[in-house]
C-alpha cells in the first residue's frame, strides 16, 4: 500500500503535470517572500507568506481532486480547486491554530517548572507530534466526503486508527523522505552558496569554540549565506512539495477502501455530480 503510493507519486511527476502547481507556488511564495522582506520590509514579507498560506488550500483541492480521479481534463483542476478550497482551508487554519497553541502552553509550562528553553522547545514538538499524526488526513477527507471542520478531523482520526500497520509505514516514509529532502537541500546549498560558506569552512572546532556568540551569528547570518539558503528551499520545495501531496493524495486513495465512504458516521451521502462552477446537483 505505500510503496504503491510511492511509486504512484513518483509517475506522478511525468503523467499529471498539475502536481508541479504546488511546487511551483511553494518556490514563488518562498522567493517573494524573502525578496519583499529585504527590499521592502519585513511586515510585507509576512504580509505576502500570510496571503500565500490562506491560497495554497486552492492549490491543494485543485491537486487533490484531478490525482484522486485522475481527471486529465482541461480545467478540471480549476473546478476542483473550487469546490475544495474552503473545506481544505478550515482543517489546515484549525491544525495551524491549535499546533500554535499546544507549543505555546507546553512551553510556557515547562519554562515555569525551570525546565531550559531549548528542551522546553523539544518536549513541544514532541506534544503537538499526535495532532499532526491524527489529523493529516483532515482536509483532504473533508473535500472528498464533503464534511465539516469537526467531521473531518473526526474522519482523519478514525481512519488514521484504523491503519495499523501501514498507516506507521505511510508516516515513517513521510520522515524518511523529510530526512531525504534536508540532504538534497544541503546538496544545492553546498553548490549555490559555495563562495558564502568558505569562510565557515575554514574554521576550526577551536575557532568556533571560542568565537563570541554575536561574532559567530553575524558570520552565519551574512546576506549571502541567507540567498544562498533561500534559493535552496525554494528549490527544494519545487521538487519536493508535489511529491509530499501525491503521495499523500494516492495514499488516502487507497485508504478508502477501508472504510466504505466516510468514516464519520452520517446518513448516506446523495449521488450527484458538479458543473464547471463547483456547484452541486444530485440525481434524481
Amino acid at each position: 500500500m505505500v510503496f504503491a503510493s510511492l511509486t504512484q507519486a513518483v509517475k506522478a511527476y511525468g503523467k499529471m503535470p498539475h502536481v508541479w502547481i504546488s511546487g511551483i507556488f511553494s518556490a514563488l511564495a518562498i522567493l517573494l517572500t524573502y525578496y519583499l522582506a529585504f527590499t521592502v520590509s519585513e511586515v510585507a514579507g509576512l504580509a505576502v507568506m500570510v496571503i500565500f498560506f490562506f491560497a495554497f488550500p486552492y492549490i491543494l483541492a485543485g491537486t487533490y481532486g484531478v490525482l484522486i480521479d485522475n481527471n486529465k481534463k482541461k480545467g478540471a483542476f480549476k473546478i476542483y480547486a473550487r469546490y475544495g478550497f474552503r473545506r481544505c482551508l478550515f482543517p489546515n487554519i484549525l491544525l495551524v491554530l491549535l499546533t500554535w497553541f499546544l507549543m505555546n502552553l507546553a512551553t510556557s509550562l515547562l519554562l515555569i517548572f525551570g525546565v531550559s528553553p531549548e528542551m522546553a522547545l523539544y518536549v513541544s514538538l514532541f506534544v503537538v507530534i499526535p495532532l499532526v499524526f491524527f489529523c493529516y488526513f483532515a482536509d483532504i477527507t473533508a473535500i472528498r466526503h464533503n464534511l465539516t471542520m469537526g467531521q473531518a478531523v473526526k474522519d482523519s482520526a478514525k481512519r488514521v486508527s484504523a491503519g495499523s500497520f501501514s498507516i506507521t509505514a505511510f508516516y515513517l516514509m513521510n520522515i524518511a523522505l523529510l530526512f531525504f529532502a534536508s540532504f538534497f537541500m544541503s546538496f544545492v546549498m553546498s553548490f549555490v552558496g559555495f563562495e558564502a560558506l568558505m569562510p565557515l569552512t575554514e574554521l576550526t572546532e577551536e575557532a568556533v569554540a571560542s568565537m563570541p556568540l554575536e561574532e559567530l551569528t553575524a558570520l552565519v547570518l551574512t546576506p549571502e549565506v541567507i540567498f544562498a539558503t533561500v534559493i535552496s528551499l525554494a528549490v527544494t520545495a519545487l521538487v519536493f512539495v508535489p511529491f509530499f501531496v501525491s503521495f499523500k493524495t494516492y495514499f488516502f486513495k487507497r485508504m478508502l477502501t477501508v472504510y466504505n465512504g466516510s468514516a464519520y458516521h452520517r446518513p448516506a451521502e446523495e449521488e450527484g455530480e458538479y458543473d464547471e462552477k463547483g456547484r452541486w446537483f444530485k440525481y434524481k
